[in-house]
């Protein structure tokens, strides 16, 4: 598939294509990234790509210095805050999702919970679903608000994500977790609901921390 854009939003969509790849790791933290570069592989003008570039940096995802521009990379702290930020914030969101959960909800989920069990899925598609699983439920919470800040933390945390993908032989604990997540959803079981999100999102945590010191 072509990557020269060809819709009359331009500067919209290379945003939201570099948002894609810094989001997603495929450009990682730290990386430089080169405006002439981005510009031809888009097939644009280097303009929309510098104003996509000063919209990322004003939401925190790079940063333009005297000749280059880099994807911000968060430190070891950094990370461990933006998973404390997300565990609060996607508690809450539990806490309102859970009053309002329908057994349509419950299906959707449990279908997304089903194809994440493909052992041969691919990385990326199991981190979509993922993501889908979890931000599927908290849209039960009715609350664009909560949601958008939840959106706005995984964007952040999304590239550590690729971290976490590479640093487990597989998904089984994760996909666990995920299930007892969602029978504890279908008995409507707050205090436990809220215990497990907590202990996964400690989990995932741990796991991105603990590459991180090794690639050191």
């Amino acid at each position: 598939m072509s990557d020269i854009i060809k819709v009359p939003s331009v500067n919209n969509e290379v945003y939201d294509r570099l948002k894609q790849r810094i989001t997603l790791g495929v450009i990682p933290p730290g990386k430089k990234i080169s405006i002439r570069t981005i510009a031809e592989l888009f097939g644009v003008s280097t303009m929309p790509v510098r104003e996509a570039l000063r919209m990322l940096q004003a939401e925190g995802f790079i940063t333009f210095e005297r000749r280059s521009v880099t994807v911000n990379e968060l430190s070891v702290e950094e990370v461990k805050q933006m998973f404390t930020i997300r565990k609060h914030l996607e508690m809450l969101a539990a806490e309102w999702s859970l009053e309002q959960v329908t057994n349509h909800d419950l299906g959707v989920l449990e279908d997304i919970l089903e194809s994440m069990a493909n052992p041969n899925m691919d990385v990326t598609e199991w981190r979509k679903l993922n993501k889908l699983f979890h931000l599927r439920f908290y849209e039960c919470s009715k609350s664009s608000h909560v949601l958008d800040l939840i959106k706005n933390v995984w964007d952040k945390v999304e590239p550590y994500m690729t971290i976490y993908s590479s640093s487990v032989d597989d998904f089984q604990e994760a996909h666990i977790q995920h299930r007892e997540i969602l029978d504890l959803i279908q008995q409507r079981n707050l205090p436990q609901l809220l215990e497990k999100i907590s202990d996964h999102l400690i989990y995932t945590c741990d796991v991105v921390l603990k590459a991180l010191s090794n690639k050191k």
